[in-house]
């Protein structure tokens, strides 16, 4: 179907800068320039004797910006034999990695989504792109509360763009850093910019968390799971997955394909698309706990009274149990402390009052243990 943009403030919608990487991506060849105003570009389609030659608006301040940018896109879509919308919506992604979440549901065949489904879907979709933007600065297996800055920061730039049929198929655009073509006489290897590091980081975790719940489902085992932690999985990454899945009541299959942005070409191998079935999101549900579960809070600061005081005849060192809130509960804390903090605890118990302190907290067993504690205080009454 050949669909025509019509609309004037769509069309300016597209910038010049935009338009010109889109030519370059797709084999046109700049012939002449007039500075300030316009660009001209060619191109001769494979297997034809027929040549297009398409005319860029440079100054978008211009009166007619609108009226040429469409001419533009005529040009552009009789060359590629697509409607005009296919172009548009290419011109407007090309600097944007593309991130497309397909939720399959027989409920979901119209295209639309109950209201209260919305805003988790639009969340967890975020928490997608927060875990793999964490596990492109450092690959463990859980981040807590507190986030890398550059983490949050990209997440900030990701854009949600127009949902798309195919059941409810939710788009995510990354804006990517144009890749600009080095000196070849100057013998030096760019670092690909964080932006599309993260893409990728995402593309590889999700693929390395559909092999990991395949052999989960054949084994019962969470080694799996373990082992692709240094490809990017988090309990981060499968809290986010089992969101957009939705619940033990429905059987819907989600769907992640990745259309990367031309302007910083990909290796032909590059991740397309990875695919998860309802049966698997439950074991991603429990991976993703037992993760959280065993893995230990950095600076965890642990504030409540002392239980209990243990110390053997002529040690210097002694065991304090402390009663602590994590995850929203009531839990008890080891704590192994030297001869002077140990007479803090001591003095805390002996007047009812609380004590505060920070560590590494981790589980052991069915009970908490905070390791290298520093900075035990009393705290008022």
């Amino acid at each position: 179907m050949n669909v025509q943009i019509r609309d004037a403030e769509a069309v300016r919608a597209i910038q010049p800068v935009d338009a010109a990487l889109y030519l370059r991506a797709n084999s046109w060849n700049k012939r002449h320039t007039e500075a300030g105003r316009s660009s001209t570009w060619t191109r001769t389609v494979t297997g034809e004797e027929e040549e297009f030659e398409a005319l860029l608006p440079l100054d978008a301040s211009i009166r007619d910006y609108a009226l040429r940018m469409g001419d533009l896109l005529t040009v552009l879509a009789a060359a590629e034999r697509r409607s005009q919308a296919e172009v548009y919506a290419d011109l407007l992604e090309i600097t944007s990695d593309v991130v497309r979440i397909r939720i399959a549901d027989p409920e979901l065949q119209d295209g639309t989504l109950p209201i209260e489904e919305h805003a988790q879907i639009a969340q967890r979709a975020r928490d997608l792109m927060l875990a793999a933007a964490c596990a492109t600065i450092e690959k463990r297996a859980v981040w807590h509360k507190r986030k890398p800055g550059q983490a949050i920061e990209h997440v900030r730039r990701v854009r949600i763009g127009q949902s798309e049929r195919g059941s409810y198929v939710v788009t995510v655009l990354s804006r990517i850093t144009p890749q600009l073509q080095a000196n070849p006489a100057v013998l030096f290897e760019p670092e690909t910019p964080y932006d599309r590091r993260v893409t990728e980081t995402l593309a590889h975790s999700l693929s390395a968390l559909a092999g990991a719940s395949e052999q989960a489902a054949l084994t019962q085992q969470m080694a799996a799971f373990d082992a692709a932690v240094p490809q990017g999985v988090n309990s981060n990454l499968c809290d986010a997955v089992v969101g957009l899945w939705g619940g033990d009541e429905v059987q819907r299959n989600l769907e992640f394909s990745f259309s990367w942005s031309p302007t910083r070409p990909v290796a032909l191998g590059e991740i397309r698309r990875v695919a998860f079935s309802s049966d698997r999101v439950p074991l991603i549900r429990e991976a993703g706990r037992l993760m959280r579960e065993r893995a230990p809070l950095p600076d965890f600061e642990l504030s409540g009274p002392v239980l209990r005081l243990e110390r053997a005849d002529g040690e210097v060192t002694g065991k304090v149990t402390i009663v602590g809130i994590v995850d929203d509960r009531q839990v008890r804390v080891a704590v192994d402390l030297s001869d002077p903090e140990y007479q803090t605890a001591v003095q805390a118990h002996a007047q009812g009052r609380t004590v505060s302190l920070s560590g590494s907290l981790h589980r052991e067993g069915r009970g908490y243990v905070l390791r290298n504690p520093t900075g035990i205080m009393v705290e008022a009454e």
